[in-house]
């Protein structure tokens, strides 16, 4: 959305004029400002000056937003916190950029703050306004150009106390999930305080519960079921405790501000990897697979246990130094994480035991274990990381040309990062790894046309940016980066963007310095020879990684649509060049292990016993997509009641309970965004010397490859107090080849289609009499409603067993009942 500018009527058109100016403030977009509204121009004798209101905190930019979302649509989600929301609006927040890495960039009101964490728990409720802005914005606040900006815009004043208790199953049975939440929220002008503590459980799922096995053998008669001792999901805890406080520092609480955060998480995770087990000979020519499962032995199953701790600590401040907006953030995190893996106990002794006829086959596993076995060893990994990252930036307008501002952005900062992690099994592998890396850049924002001042208004309005950026890391020199976008308002509906993006990235100290763990009895399917095999798994950081180098472009449509209260069509072209790429690959294919030998092991029969998956360096990755789709949203009617109330909030502590949007609604809301990425080209040349793989005919580096054809849904309905959300997703159809040498069977992964949905009803409106439930909400939530999983077949149209559904999606059909109130 652009400025406006002010209407200009002469005197004989007064009464014409005025019924105009006031359809066009009913009608015309917000303006976008971070504080004040822009001063107007001097009226003249024969004109009549309107000018709009605009809401506080809003942001200035020429780049229209990709949605603004209002009080009443956020109250139609239902979202319990702004990282659910954030959650509801993944397709209009997600960046489609392939660097994007998931959430957006975060402004709230106009001003950047020192991370999500900060809002991640604050109430939909204290939200006035929700801005969604385009990746191009993101360069004005200092952010990375290939994130969107969500622009969240407070309530002046609102306090509540929230509490949530959350319970999930699937409907197959075998675990459950539970959370807690409580928190507080104070908002009074720019001043803020929020209190978050959240526990979140989860018990363990095992292959017995699912009826599968990943173990090919029947163990003799008597002996422990080896698939009752191997977990699909672990038994995991997380517990969080997350603060933060801001102040105004101004007379008006405006002028500057102050704020600082802190949180605290502790993560515990407990699996299963299975019992030990051995292959005895039966004295007949014949083997039999024996489980060497006794706890009073000491022979429990075989562990993997995880706990973690991370403290975090941020502060951010903002003020204006004459016509500049200074905004400063630092933040430290300490992270601590240990592994303890179970290897697996030595049982050459017992076989030759029973070969020499010493020991009976099928003796007690106890006396088995009594003649030889040596105890198993338990391998202990540890990582600790410290990361700050301090961030100085500065924005102005110096500099006025006949079609508007140019907006400046200097930025300055630094970061140290360090890790440390080592691993009993190879104890020369200890790794310290530090960084530091001195950056800076700068952004224009230079005004080329603009019909708000009339220079070059026949062709619209444009504008372009420019950036340039340097990076000094420690470990790895000098790194450049820059870019450059050109946005046209070609009308006040329509706007065409284009932008190019140049970078030169470092691999992340957790890519090289991770800590090396090996896990064994991983079971993977193996393309060279077509069989599904059980192998160890070597993961961790590899410290010869280098550079990549990023060349992006983006060209975009934007266009409001002349129908209900918004209705934008989107659509999107990438196309992306990397060089020197880092990443991982699962997928065991033979294009795979002949450009890296090197990480495959195999025994003399030929049968895969070992993969390194550790990140390597692929020469070149190559995409092309397209991505566009509609955002659709409009109010039902409520009839006169509704219209006579609306605006009229009922007071108490946050503004109005029903709906929990504040206001009184006899009416609702519904909204649907629906969006299909088309990938034209997906290649990656494994080194300079080839192969060329084609993600999109055949290849792949995952278990899972690359479909060409992608659809993701939101939707919502809301009226009196009732919703519904329902989202879907679309993967198309897509293969891996087998291996032409051997003829193994490549394998086929059928299109398929999951809904979600969740329902949500406002009790209090429900219930009106009953004081307990003022404030309360209850929902209910289903994942994969039709239980869907993705159909995978080799050539025969048999499924791997690697593949069944019980071990690609072991949650399945997921319900959770959630109850919030707020007080």
């Amino acid at each position: 959305m652009r400025r406006e500018a002010p209407f200009s009527l002469p005197r004989f058109h007064l009464i014409a004029g005025t019924a105009v100016s006031a359809l066009a403030l009913t009608m015309a977009a917000p303006s976008y400002a971070q504080d004040e509204s822009e001063p107007m121009a001097d009226p003249t004798e024969n004109e009549i000056v309107v000018t709009a209101q605009r809401m506080r905190g809003q942001v200035d930019t020429p780049y229209p937003p990709v949605a603004v979302i209002d009080e009443e649509e956020i109250a139609s989600y239902g979202a319990a916190s702004l990282a659910e929301l954030i959650e509801e609006l993944a397709p209009q927040t997600s960046s489609a950029r392939g660097r994007g890495g998931g959430r957006p960039a975060i402004l709230v009101n106009g001003r950047r703050v020192n991370g999500f964490r900060e809002m991640r728990n604050y109430p939909p409720e204290a939200i006035r306004r929700v801005e969604v802005l385009p990746e191009e914005v993101a360069l004005r606040f200092g952010f990375r150009p290939d994130q969107r900006v969500v622009n969240f815009i407070l309530k002046d004043n609102f306090s509540s106390v929230t509490a949530e208790l959350e319970y999930g199953f699937p409907t197959d049975g075998g675990y459950s999930t539970n959370e807690q939440e409580v928190s507080l929220l104070r908002i009074n002008g720019a001043n803020r305080l929020n209190i978050a503590l959240e526990n979140e459980d989860s018990s363990m799922l095992t292959e017995a519960e699912r009826g599968v096995s990943s173990i090919d053998g029947t163990p003799l008669a008597g002996d422990a079921d080896p698939s009752a001792y191997r977990s699909l999901i672990a038994d995991s805890r997380d517990i969080t405790l997350n603060t933060n406080w801001s102040r105004g520092l101004g007379e008006d609480g405006i002028g500057a501000s102050l704020s600082l955060s802190g949180t605290f998480t502790r993560s515990d995770s407990l699996s299963y990897r299975g019992p030990d087990a051995v292959l005895l000979d039966d004295g007949e020519g014949s083997s039999v697979y024996r489980t060497l499962y006794d706890p009073a032995s000491g022979f429990g199953p075989r562990l993997r246990d995880t706990k973690s701790e991370t403290f975090e600590l941020g502060t951010a401040y903002d003020t204006r130094i004459g016509d500049w907006q200074l905004n400063a953030t630092a933040n430290w995190a300490h992270g601590e994480s240990r592994t303890l893996t179970d290897g697996s106990a030595n049982t050459d002794a017992l076989e030759l035991a029973v070969q020499n006829g010493d020991v009976a086959y099928d003796a007690p596993v106890a006396t088995l274990l009594a003649n030889g076995v040596t105890a198993r060893p338990t391998y202990r990994a540890t990582s600790n990381t410290e990361d700050v990252s301090t961030l100085v930036t500065a924005s102005g307008q110096p500099i006025t040309l006949p079609a508007g501002e140019v907006s400046v952005v200097l930025k300055a900062g630094y970061d140290w990062n360090n890790i440390d992690s080592a691993d009993s099994r190879n104890p020369e592998s200890r790794l310290n790894l530090t960084r530091g890396d001195l950056n800076g850049g700068v952004t224009l924002g230079i005004p080329i046309a603009s019909r708000r001042t009339g220079t070059l208004d026949a062709i619209g309005d444009l504008s372009l940016d420019l950036s340039g950026g340097v990076s000094h890391l420690s470990d790895f020199g000098t790194l450049y980066d820059g870019s450059f976008g050109l946005t046209w308002g070609i009308t006040d509906k329509l706007d065409l963007q284009a932008s190019y993006i140049y970078r030169q990235a470092a691999p992340t100290l957790t890519q090289l310095g991770a800590p090396q763990v090996l896990t064994s009895g991983s079971t993977v399917y193996d393309f060279t020879t077509g069989q599904n095999v059980l192998v160890d798994v070597l993961s961790g950081g590899n410290p010869n990684l280098v550079a990549e180098k990023q060349k992006d472009w983006k060209i975009a449509l934007n266009w409001d649509l002349p129908f209900l209260d918004r209705s934008r069509f989107i659509a999107e072209y990438y196309d992306e060049t990397s060089t020197n790429t880092s990443g991982s690959f699962s997928a065991l294919t033979p294009e795979i292990e002949a450009a890296f030998p090197e990480l495959f092991v195999r025994d003399t029969a030929g049968n895969l016993i070992l993969v390194d998956q550790r990140p390597v360096t692929f020469a070149e990755e190559r995409g092309r997509r397209i991505r566009w789709g509609l955002d659709v949203s409009d109010e039902i009617s409520g009839g006169e009641q509704e219209r006579g109330e609306r605006g009229a909030g009922r007071g108490g502590r946050g503004g109005g309970m029903p709906g929990m949007g504040g206001r009184d609604r006899r009416g609702g809301r519904w909204s649907l965004s629906l969006f299909h990425t088309y990938r034209l080209q997906d290649e990656v040349l494994i080194s300079d010397n080839g192969p060329l793989l084609d993600l999109l005919d055949g290849d792949s580096l995952v278990n899972s490859p690359t479909a060409q054809h992608g659809i993701e849904m939101r939707g919502g309905l809301y009226y009196n107090g009732f919703g519904l959300r329902l989202s879907g997703n679309y993967i198309g159809g897509s293969s891996i080849d087998g291996s032409t040498a051997t003829g193994a069977s490549g394998l086929d992964f059928h299109p398929y289609a999951t809904f979600d949905a969740r329902m949500f009803v406002d009790l209090e409106r429900q219930f009106q009499d009953v004081d307990f439930l003022k404030g309360s909400r209850v929902s209910l939530r289903v994942d994969n409603i039709f239980n869907v999983q993705q159909r995978v077949t080799d050539d025969t149209g048999t499924v791997p067993f690697a593949y069944l559904p019980d071990f690609t999606d072991p949650k399945g059909r997921f319900f959770e009942i959630d109850f919030r109130k707020r007080f």
